[in-house]
């Protein structure tokens, strides 16, 4: 079986999308191809046929006339140890930083403007996807037209079936936002998903809540895809550090960085006498002085540059809880209210106990407390108490480590998920 790949992201395993990539598709009997739209060289050992497309060739096919995409083929996989952490953004000119750094909507509608005015139905891009010949393409939906655009385009020209996954909520009109742009973008995104729905023929999501509102809203054919995990055996946590040590790994953007900051608050009143839990932070976000400033006192919240998924597999072992945060403002609350992040995953094979803050209609946040597999805060003002009482009795992280684990056991077992996977791609396979 052959499975073309379209994704936004960089298929590296030092990255969460190309991580989550690997994840899924490790021990799939299959030769895979991807066209991605970021910059980078892939990392992984599962795939070594792809096609590349960056913002910066859209820009320079527009004013420098150059041709867009690029073809990498390569005789081994791609794979080389690292601790390095990539990202998925363009660097290097000025433009592309600003966007990055300040994610404002008009940005986003000069970027849609910029991809659909330039020539990328090239003819390498042709014969790369004809020459590889699919059996069937696996397109995650994102909130973007011209990735919608892409996957119309590559469905029309191979005929074969489509299987997509769909994980932020780009499509209802549940959102908060004052700035034209956003609605401009929003109203348009929904316009060219329910268009694009229609070439799927299955569309996973992880979970229940964005299911059903995209069954009854598109029609579509939807079905539940946890990430996996590797939940064998039994839970190690047995002892807890003194001082207790929370880690959270992460994006601090869409102000999760606030609720990090109202942690790091929290702490200084409950380890005013001594410390008795510490925060470590660990993102590959930017960050501006203010944020070095809240986020790292050098007692009770420690600011730390992005670390690789192994080191972050170290760094788990050696901690107590695992965090989860989401933002409360209401933009990002309604904007984040059907998400489930993978990280959460990560969080429940830590071997730590994970805390979650988010508020209450957040859809990972009710699994977790549906589980019973988390220590779940959906309000703010429950913050000190339950630190508090955690710093006083550590023997609940022990209980909610191995609820955690459980957890995983019951619903992210990676070898079933892969299982089910395998099966549904089969039953799609032209």
């Amino acid at each position: 079986m052959k499975i073309l790949i379209i994704s936004k992201e960089l298929w590296s395993e030092n990255n969460n999308g190309g991580n989550v990539l690997s994840n899924i598709f490790s021990d799939f009997d299959a030769e895979f191809a991807q066209i991605y739209c970021s910059p980078g060289i892939p990392n992984n050992k599962i795939c070594k046929r792809y096609f590349q497309i960056t913002d910066s060739m859209i820009v320079n096919s527009l004013f420098r006339k150059q041709k867009v995409g690029k073809s990498l083929i390569f005789e081994e996989f791609p794979y080389q140890s690292t601790n390095k952490v990539v990202s998925d953004f363009e660097g290097g000119k000025w433009y592309f930083k600003i966007f990055k750094k300040y994610r404002f909507s008009f940005f986003n509608t000069v970027r849609e403007v910029l991809w659909k005015a330039a020539p990328w139905k090239t003819k390498e891009l042709d014969e790369f996807i004809q020459n590889f010949n699919p059996d069937v393409i696996f397109a995650p939906c994102y909130g973007s037209m011209f990735m919608l655009r892409l996957d119309r385009y590559v469905k029309k020209l191979t005929g074969v079936n489509m299987i997509s996954y769909i994980s932020d909520d780009s499509y209802s009109l549940r959102q908060f936002n004052l700035s034209p742009f956003y609605w401009f973008n929003r109203l348009l995104t929904r316009k060219s998903i329910k268009k694009t729905f229609r070439d799927y023929s299955l569309v996973y999501t992880m979970t229940v809540e964005q299911s059903g509102e995209l069954t009854k809203s598109l029609g579509a054919n939807m079905k539940i895809l946890r990430k996996g995990g590797d939940f064998s055996g039994e839970c190690q946590k047995i002892n807890v550090n003194e001082p207790i040590r929370i880690v959270y790994a992460g994006g601090i953007y869409i102000n999760r960085w606030k609720i990090l900051t109202k942690i790091g608050e929290v702490l200084k009143q409950i380890n005013k006498d001594k410390v008795r839990i510490r925060l470590d932070i660990y993102t590959q976000n930017d960050t501006t002085e203010k944020q070095k400033r809240l986020l790292n006192d050098d007692r009770n919240i420690f600011l730390h540059p992005a670390i690789s998924q192994t080191e972050l597999t170290n760094i788990y072992k050696m901690s107590d809880i695992a965090l989860h945060v989401e933002s409360f403002d209401l933009k990002y609350k309604l904007l984040t209210r059907l998400s489930f992040s993978t990280k959460i995953v990560d969080c429940l094979a830590s071997s730590c106990a994970v805390m979650a803050i988010s508020w209450k209609e957040h859809a990972g946040l009710k699994y977790l407390q549906n589980e019973d597999a988390a220590i779940c805060i959906d309000d703010l003002s429950n913050l000190y108490e339950k630190l508090l009482d955690i710093a006083e009795n550590p023997e609940i992280i022990i209980d909610y480590a191995n609820k955690a684990w459980n957890c995983g056991k019951r619903n992210h077992q990676i070898e079933f998920i892969r299982k089910g996977l395998y099966a549904d791609f089969l039953k799609f396979n032209t």
